[in-house]
């Protein structure tokens, strides 16, 4: 498994389509430039996101990369179906390995309930990152954030501490309260800190 390899889904509503704000495209298009192995699927719907989490597991991809819709409860897919922290923990279970890093680009795709989730369904990821804004991170932002995460991964790998300070400088250039979450063996660890 390359650290760097990166499976993009993508579940934005219709008008996201049409006017082609899409992070994890733009994403994508940064990492093909770059060389670096990505695939981009556009997933409309549960059975299409059930589909890209097994593809991407059975191509053993590093990243899995989930953009799409989100509040404090879930994330909605582009036919509007919600799918809740707990049942999207169950579904990306195939994928979960400590080896493994997710990006949740949606709003409130850094919220503390999805570890929760993640850690009550036994779907473990070394990292995840994601918004903890509930506002919403518009296209500009969240484009800006992924290049500079993906970036900094194709520079320096995983290292926690480059992995930090890439945090630190999303958030200085991109509004949106970006977290990144660390599995130490029993929880996630949260940085920047705070009390969720």
């Amino acid at each position: 498994m390359s650290e760097t390899s990166v499976f993009f889904a993508e579940s934005l509503d219709a008008e996201d389509f049409y006017d082609q704000r899409l992070d994890g495209f733009a994403a994508n298009e940064v990492l093909k430039i770059q060389s670096c192995p990505s695939s981009y699927r556009v997933v409309l719907n549960k059975m299409m996101l059930q589909r890209a989490i097994e593809e991407a597991a059975e191509q053993n991809y590093a990243i899995f990369h989930l953009s799409c819709h989100g509040d404090g409860d879930g994330i909605y897919l582009a036919d509007e179906t919600f799918i809740g922290w707990l049942k999207l923990a169950k579904m990306l279970r195939p994928l979960a390995s400590c080896d493994r890093t997710l990006v949740m680009a949606s709003c409130s795709g850094g919220h503390y309930d999805l570890t929760k989730a993640l850690t009550k369904a036994d779907a473990i990821f070394g990292y995840v990152f994601g918004s903890t804004d509930r506002d919403g991170v518009g296209f500009t932002d969240s484009a800006l954030a992924w290049s500079v995460l993906y970036r900094a991964v194709i520079q320096d790998g995983l290292d926690r501490q480059i992995l930090r300070r890439t945090v630190d400088v999303i958030n200085h250039v991109s509004p949106g309260n970006f977290v990144l979450r660390r599995w130490d063996g029993e929880l996630y660890r949260r940085y920047p800190a705070s009390r969720n």
